[in-house]
């Protein structure tokens, strides 16, 4: 049931053309994509997509500081933070978005939460780090704070961070400064 209604969903969206929204352009898993900006979103509901940034930018430090296993405790808080975004306040397209890109972020961070290496860790949060940049610019949900999208070329990886200094959370503490900022949301 729950299926058939995102669906439908989907359908209405493709069909009224997402209702004048504004669009810029992210890449995910090596393709670029269409994705849509939302200038009225709910103020809840931003908030409760900060929040998941607040507990992605904990994970991110635990992996700068090669820390595996309070990556692998942040993660487990991910997924429980998803679970508590009220959809209910949500528009049909900001709903049917988000659905798309919970799945993505919910798969990621369960495989990070049960890990067995730290290698594992950081291969999935190179696709949790672009969905997660696309969902918190899609909803304009930085809390009015700065957010960086830093890329490192060695690691061919993209993260977010809340401040301009480059701290590598795919090289840790071998190569801390390695990368540099390709997109940011003021």
């Amino acid at each position: 049931m729950k299926k058939l209604i995102i669906v439908m969903s989907v359908i209405i969206i493709a069909t009224l053309n997402a209702c004048a929204q504004t669009k810029h352009e992210h890449k995910s898993k090596g393709e670029t994509k269409v994705a849509p900006v939302f200038d009225k979103t709910n103020a809840d509901v931003k908030m409760q997509i900060n929040n998941l940034l607040v507990v992605y930018y904990k994970m991110k430090d635990a992996l700068v500081a090669d820390k595996d296993a309070d990556a692998m405790a942040g993660a487990k808080e991910l997924r429980k933070a998803l679970e508590k975004v009220d959809m209910n306040k949500m528009t049909s397209a900001e709903h049917t978005y988000y659905m798309d890109l919970q799945t993505k972020l919910d798969y990621d961070a369960e495989h990070i939460s049960g890990a067995p290496n730290i290698e594992h860790i950081r291969e999935h949060f190179e696709t949790l780090s672009d969905n997660m940049f696309a969902l918190v610019k899609a909803f304009k949900a930085n809390n009015g704070n700065a957010v960086y999208f830093d890329y490192c070329p060695m690691a061919k990886a993209s993260w977010i961070t809340n401040a301009a200094e480059i701290k590598n959370p795919y090289f840790g503490k071998k190569m801390i400064d390695c990368g540099s900022v390709k997109d940011s949301i003021k």
